[in-house]
């Protein structure tokens, strides 16, 4: 079933919907004419040029009031002079609503409050027509029904005399009729001054266009007239049910597409094929449909506004549609309200290409809602176009975007953006909603544009600048440099010079451009080179490597030229001799030279270069060609082919550059430094190697050392240098470093070495030591001045201190983490308790955890005196890591059997197991067990000798590094505790008199020993005999007599 529906909803989507630019539109002298405030004045405009002399603009402000009587906001249009800012309404229609006598009284038959006149405006020479598409009459049925069909003016003789023109205002009333037509929601004319008139409301909304001739509707009209209708009049019909809520004539234009003379009507049909949109070319003799182009996304709007341009120059009229609500989907992204514009060039009769698209940037910019013909706004034999984004900008002011035609088209990228000077608080400005050109309102031969922006009430008229297109030439003399050749001598000094001449040339050629034209220019020497680099060539009379000047152009002249000196810097100055030395020449329009007044001033093409570059080159020892060609070598070699983690790991590489072609300019060894290394230095005591100059520099993040191997390289360079490095940082290496190694050069042709790649391979080694004490190491029974309690509560009345200590050592070099250590404690047997541990303490990265509680009796604990080796452990860093036992005294055991030994294998331990952190090269962590020997459990077992003993090993179960050795450190240790009994002490006092009886007769026994030795002749000297001392006598005298 068909519904009715509010004709305001149908021009809000025009109100609301969308929108445009080129390079050579004038931004400061603009004539912005303005409305009164919410008058929407700016909703259309045209140029208006009744002769060749006269030019105005036009003017719609569909919500503006007016001087006729009872009507509120009915609605007008502005005749705007130009130059002059002032505007005045065009009186097309002074009347009030006309009336009708209905069963006595007097009431209205049409209702031109709130009708929007203005909304569309349109002129062809000396013809003007406005429409107000919501404009209601009564219809002729007798309920009082009011339709918004839709009327138009036409005003023709200078606005000397005015007709009306409705054609939906007839019988076929209501919406399944032409009621809701709204006649001149678009209009435009043909070539011939025949109008054409948009009614999408026609039809349960189909739509449908008219056209009529402007004679006509002025020949014999009456202003009582009020259901007249046309002889030539032409209307499209009603279609079938399925074209409902099409919107036929939203849009409309005339071009040529048959290859006759006649032109073909354009209509958009935005909501035309199940809302893609379509546009229509239709027959201007009977109206039936020739070809259609359907849009390519569902609600994009497809047609809502149509243009017609020739924009490739082949003299086929081509067509422009605009789909502002269409919205592009970046890959999975929201889908964004960009809009589109389609071009569909024409190839021949009823013949198109593909469209080629241009897509707005800015969403909800509304791109495509407004597009114009401009003319060929740069003169390049072009016609350009603007297109309107009536939303876009900065808060939403609008912008207007002008795109120049060329053989295949539009160019893709505007040349021009006009941006929106009004925002307002209420609605945006609108700024490009509305769009007009191809008219030239200075008189200067370039085409200009009026921009509508009717939420601020503005429009502005942007003026085209004359094109200047300059010819310019850069000739170098020679471009060649011989740096020997010193032929130039320094102005106020003795300095010879190599130099050459730079020589600037240019003519111009323009429509509308002046007999002479004045070009700032600025010369830059070496140009490629960066700020604060040497700059190897300067000008002779200025010693300064750019230069500003100006050339006066005359058009009578076929070509102006300027010469300039320039000269080489001497090659101890700068080291690059191979790159070219870039000249750049670049100029622009004085615009001081030209007259300040209304006239807009001339603009350099924007499709030209306003820049010249040419090279020179600096003479080298390379052959007639000038063009070295090196042949680079390289090969290194560590002089480690082992890094071990945790040592100090110093690297020289030791590296062997050479060149067996032409000389290398500006060569350089670059050595990539891997993450684990830095580097220290060239090696600098080997006399064997060359040292080098060497820096230290970052690249794009990548740290590097370059070192200098001469400017050039020279042919055969052939020797070994010595580059050191430290490698410390090893916390994310892999199994190996590697040192990336190439020369480099500024030759063109074979700059580069191959690339040396060293791999230093990695690994991690640790010697990890478990080290354990007992103190006392020895306890002997039993205890002096000590009893036993059956139900002990001191730590005393248990038994003597008994304190196992352990150290887990890291000698290194590496470090290691993620070790577990395992201490099996003998706890009891047979239900008796041996070693009572009372508390458990740590040093260093350890933390354990027992296999079940401790000090389950709650013995409560005695002051703990740490011992002298804990003290080692634990607070003296300096104290060797070694643990010996004390040497302990020990009374002579009362028996010499063997002990027995009590370890995790006989009796009941409690298992404490602990973790350990990382641990460093020198690094230990300590255990302390301090437990009590449960006295009463051996002195029930007299005189046996027992070895309590604890159990401890180790495992490391990885080292923090992604390197890990084939076999980690673990091992194990038994500390003991030994139980041995003494001989029992008999202690007794001896009297006095006893001590002096024994010294008494010790003294007479040693007297009569004495005596008796006496007697026997033990203390008489034995004498020689006679014939030993005769014997001797003579020997002595025989010596005398040899002497």
């Amino acid at each position: 079933p068909r519904r009715r529906q509010h004709p305001l909803l149908v021009l809000s989507v025009l109100l609301w919907a969308p929108a445009l630019v080129a390079f050579n539109l004038d931004e400061e002298k603009l004539t912005v004419y303005s409305g009164p405030p919410g008058s929407y004045f700016g909703y259309s405009v045209d140029f208006y040029i009744p002769d060749p002399s006269t030019v105005s603009v036009l003017v719609g402000a569909p919500k503006a009031n007016t001087t006729q009587p009872d009507i509120v906001e009915g609605g007008a249009v502005y005749y705007c002079a130009w130059p002059a800012a002032r505007c005045r309404q065009i009186p097309f229609d002074n009347t009030n609503n006309r009336k009708i006598k209905v069963n006595g009284t007097r009431e209205p038959i049409e209702f031109k409050t709130n009708q929007w006149f203005g909304a569309t405006v349109k002129a062809h020479k000396e013809k003007v027509v406005a429409c107000a598409p919501l404009y209601h009459w009564r219809t002729l049925k007798d309920s009082p029904e009011k339709d918004p069909v839709g009327t138009c003016y036409v005003a023709i003789q200078n606005f000397s005399a005015y007709a009306e023109y409705s054609p939906c205002r007839n019988s076929n009333a209501d919406p399944e009729g032409q009621g809701f037509c709204q006649a001149g929601f678009s209009l435009d004319f043909y070539k011939n001054g025949d109008l054409i008139v948009g009614g999408p409301g026609s039809f349960y909304w189909q739509g449908q266009v008219i056209t009529a001739s402007i004679a006509d509707i002025i020949a014999n009209y009456s202003f009582k007239d009020i259901l007249r209708k046309l002889a030539r009049e032409k209307q499209t019909g009603v279609a079938p049910p399925s074209y409902d809520d099409n919107y036929m004539g939203y849009s409309v234009a005339a071009g040529e597409f048959t290859g006759d003379s006649e032109q073909e009507l354009v209509a958009g049909v935005p909501r035309g094929a199940q809302n893609f949109g379509y546009v229509s070319i239709i027959n201007s003799s009977d109206l039936t449909f020739i070809q259609n182009f359907t849009g390519e996304q569902m609600a994009s709007y497809f047609g809502y506004t149509v243009a017609v341009s020739d924009v490739n120059n082949d003299g086929l009229d081509d067509i422009l549609v605009g789909a502002p609500l269409f919205m592009e989907r970046e890959f999975e992204s929201k889908p964004k309200e960009v809009g589109q514009v389609y071009l569909y060039l024409q190839e021949s009769a009823f013949l198109f290409q593909d469209a080629q698209i241009l897509t707005g940037t800015e969403v909800f910019g509304r791109f495509g809602s407004a597009i114009t013909h401009l003319g060929d706004l740069n003169q390049d034999g072009y016609n350009d176009i603007a297109i309107g984004a009536p939303f876009a900008g900065e808060d939403r002011r609008g912008k207007v975007l002008i795109y120049n035609g060329y053989s295949n088209g539009l160019n893709p990228n505007p040349s021009q953006v006009l941006h929106g000077a009004w925002a307002s608080q209420s609605m945006p400005s609108g700024f490009g909603f509305t769009l007009r050109g191809d008219s030239d309102v200075d008189k200067n031969d370039y085409p200009d544009l009026i921009v509508g922006a009717f939420g601020a009430g503005k429009a502005v008229v942007y003026r085209a600048r004359p094109v200047v297109t300059v010819n310019a030439h850069l000739i170098l003399n020679p471009m060649i440099v011989n740096p020997d050749n010193k032929t130039c001598q320094l102005p106020g000094s003795q300095l010879l010079v190599a130099c050459f001449t730079v020589r600037v040339c240019a003519d111009f050629e323009g429509q509308s451009i002046s007999d002479e034209i004045v070009l700032k220019g600025e010369l830059q020497l070496d140009s490629l080179k960066q700020k604060g680099a040497v700059k190897r060539t300067l000008f002779f009379d200025y010693h300064q490597s750019h230069h500003y000047f100006s050339i006066v152009i005359e058009r009578q002249k076929q070509l102006h030229c300027q010469d300039f000196l320039v000269y080489l810097r001497d090659e101890t100055e700068f080291r690059d001799k191979l790159s070219p030395i870039n000249i750049n020449f670049n100029y622009s329009l004085d615009e001081s030279s030209f007259e300040d007044s209304l006239t807009v001033k001339p603009i350099l093409n924007y499709y030209q270069k306003s820049s010249l570059a040419e090279q020179a080159y600096i003479l080298v020892d390379c052959g007639e060609d000038n063009l070295c060609i090196p042949d680079l070598h390289l090969s290194a070699m560590p002089d480690t082919d082992q890094l071990i983690i945790g040592e100090e790991n110093c690297v020289m590489l030791i590296i062997n550059p050479r060149n067996d072609g032409e000389g290398a300019y500006e060569a350089e060894l670059h050595i990539k430094i891997p993450p684990e290394a830095d580097y220290t230095g060239v090696e600098r005591n080997n006399k064997a190697l060359r040292i080098l100059s060497c820096d230290y520099k970052m690249e794009n993040e990548t740290r590097m050392v370059v070192c200098d191997l001469g400017n050039p390289m020279v042919a055969g360079a052939n020797f070994s240098t010595g580059i050191r490095f430290s490698v410390q940082h090893f916390e994310n290496a892999d199994f190996s470093i590697n040192f990336e190694l190439q020369i480099k050069s500024s030759n063109k042709i074979n700059p580069t070495s191959n690339l040396v790649n060293l791999h230093i391979n990695i690994s991690a080694v640790a010697q990890v030591q478990i080290r354990g004490v007992s103190h006392p190491p020895t306890i002997i029974l039993p205890l002096h001045n000590w009893e036993p309690k059956d139900e002990p509560t001191k730590e005393e009345e248990v038994g003597p201190l008994v304190e196992h200590i352990y150290e887990l050592h890291n000698i290194g070099p590496s470090a290691i983490n993620s070790t577990v250590l395992h201490v099996g404690w003998p706890v009891s047997s047979r239900e008796e308790f041996l070693l009572y541990i009372l508390h458990i303490q740590t040093h260093g990265p350890l933390h354990c955890q027992t296999s079940s509680p401790i000090n389950t009796m709650q013995i409560k604990f005695a002051v703990p005196q740490d011992t002298p080796e804990l003290a080692a452990f634990l607070y003296n860093s300096t104290i060797s890591h070694y643990i010996r036992r004390r040497d302990v005294t020990v009374a002579e055991p009362h028996r010499k059997n063997s002990a027995k030994i009590l370890n995790c294998t006989n009796v009941k331990c409690v298992l404490i197991s602990c973790t350990v952190g990382q641990l460093e090269r020198g690094k230990s962590a300590a255990l302390k067990i301090r437990s009590r020997l449960w006295a009463q459990t051996f002195l029930e077992r007299k005189n046996d000798l027992y070895s309590l003993s604890s159990n401890v090993s180790f495992e490391v179960k990885s080292m923090p590094y992604k390197v890990q050795p084939e076999k980690l450190p673990e091992g194990s240790i038994a500390i003991r505790t030994s139980v041995i009994w003494s001989t029992p002490n008999v202690s007794f006092e001896i009297p006095l008199w006893v001590i002096i009886l024994a010294i008494l007769l010790g003294l007479l026994v040693l007297a009569l020993l004495t005596l008796a030795l006496w007697k026997c002749g033990f203390f008489d000297r034995a004498r020689p005999p006679q014939d030993d001392m005769a014997d001797r006598q003579q020997l002595t005298n025989n010596k005398t007599t040899d002497a």
